[in-house]
């Protein structure tokens, strides 16, 4: 493990550093960014038997690539501390609100109910891929695998909540009950990992959108965000699956015209739900089997 040691040190340490320089005239700025991309090969030297740690180094290079990005766009002096802080945190704690530090008993709900079904998605993605074949062990294998990337996003969403919210700050919204959308602009655009949404709409959708062009705007942020999941997943599984997975998000942008089309907002409620998940479910092997390869042997 000393390689991805040194490995997961130079992301922190390149991260730190451009967030330093990331504030002052745009030579500078400039700077901050070229300087943290330089963590972004560092996932393809991991050893083949780390699949994981390879996933998570990536999209660490990732995250806090996007972070450095967004205080090199910040108007006006951003003090150190706080630069150093957003480079490599998970919420943007100026914009989060204050609160007396206390446990959030929400989310220690949702934790407390959302461990045991996480095992037992796991424990049928791994049953299912032991026992079965053909068709019964893929749709079992995927399925399961759907319900535990779900909790597994409900679960580590709350625990950032919990932690967050003993240091007196209020992180959310973060991921708001994606189940519940009722169509798949919903899902992305109001409930679906709210932080990454936010850097595409503030960096990639508005930008455009403002030239009048926010038809646009939209594709590129699934371009982006399509080629934001390749890129962590390459490393780990190869580019045959990471093609996969972003394929699932492009595929999202025909779905979302053909919503238009059929005017699924204006749908009743149940309908509207059956359609969206119906459809992501349908679709969610070209994302759940590469993550699946990360975490398991079976293949």
């Amino acid at each position: 493990m000393l390689l991805p040691g040194i490995l997961l040190g130079l992301l922190y340490l390149t991260a730190l550093l451009a967030a330093l320089l990331a504030t002052g005239s745009p030579w500078r700025r400039c700077a901050a960014v070229l300087v943290v991309a330089t963590s972004l090969p560092l996932a393809f030297f991991v050893p083949a038997e780390y699949p994981t740690f390879t996933a998570f180094l990536a999209l660490g290079c990732l995250w806090f690539t996007a972070r450095v990005v967004e205080l090199a766009r910040e108007r006006g002096s951003v003090p150190a501390l706080y630069r150093l802080w957003h480079a490599v945190g998970m919420v943007d704690t100026r914009r989060a609100r204050r609160r007396v530090p206390k446990v959030d008993r929400s989310a220690l709900a949702r934790m407390a109910v959302g461990a045991p079904l996480l095992g037992a998605a796991w424990a049928g993605v791994y049953f299912g891929s032991q026992l079965l074949s053909g068709a019964p062990r893929l749709a079992v294998r995927w399925l399961c695998g759907v319900v535990f990337m779900y909790v597994a996003v409900e679960v580590t969403v709350s625990a950032v909540i919990l932690v967050y919210g003993l240091l007196g700050i209020d992180p959310r919204p973060l991921h708001d009950d994606p189940i519940l959308s009722k169509s798949i602009g919903e899902f992305w655009n109001r409930r679906w990992n709210r932080a990454v949404h936010r850097f595409l709409k503030q960096n990639v959708f508005a930008p455009v959108a403002r030239l009048g062009h926010a038809e646009w705007g939209m594709v590129l942020a699934f371009l982006l965000s399509a080629f934001i999941h390749f890129y962590f997943m390459w490393p780990a599984v190869g580019a045959f699956w990471a093609g996969m997975m972003a394929l699932f998000f492009l595929l999202q942008l025909p779905l979302l015209w053909l919503e238009r089309v059929l005017g699924v907002t204006r749908w009743p409620a149940p309908v509207a739900r059956a359609w969206t998940l119906t459809l992501l479910v349908l679709l969610s092997p070209l994302f759940v089997e590469p993550v699946l390869r990360i975490v398991d042997t079976w293949g």
